[in-house]
């Protein structure tokens, strides 16, 4: 069944992880960060704003780094994701669910009109690679 907030009592095991303490979100400024399970592993949420994070797991890369949290916005994106978070302090489901991903829809929206050029250099690296 998919995740639509905070739902049973181990979406926020994820601040059990060692990675999860003393966080600052990125986006909406939460400190410290309280986080709850993605449906993909290893992946939290901000539960106040939606910002994703990866606590545990990820990619070859990230595992034998070890330098959790990480980030899961682009740094392209980042500004646009703060300001939608500072005008309208609206929730955006940004973790991976088996499901319908609440506030995704307007935020995407949001930023199409606002920033369109984010798009167009999203079709374009999509093109390259």
């Amino acid at each position: 069944m998919p995740k639509f907030g905070i739902e049973h009592d181990y979406d926020l095991k994820a601040n059990e992880e060692p990675s999860a303490c003393g966080q600052t979100c990125a986006v909406c400024d939460a400190s410290p960060i309280i986080f709850r399970w993605s449906d993909l592993y290893g992946e939290a949420m901000c539960a106040c704003c939606g910002t994703p994070y990866q606590l545990k797991g990820g990619t070859p890369e990230q595992e034998s780094e070890g330098a959790y949290p990480y980030l899961l916005v682009k740094a392209d994106w980042l500004a646009t994701c703060r300001e939608y978070w500072q005008e309208s302090h609206r929730f955006v489901h940004g973790g991976l669910t088996f499901g319908e991903r609440p506030g995704m829809r307007e935020f995407l929206e949001w930023a199409k009109a606002r920033h369109p050029g984010l798009f167009d250099a999203s079709v374009n690296n999509a093109k390259e690679g």
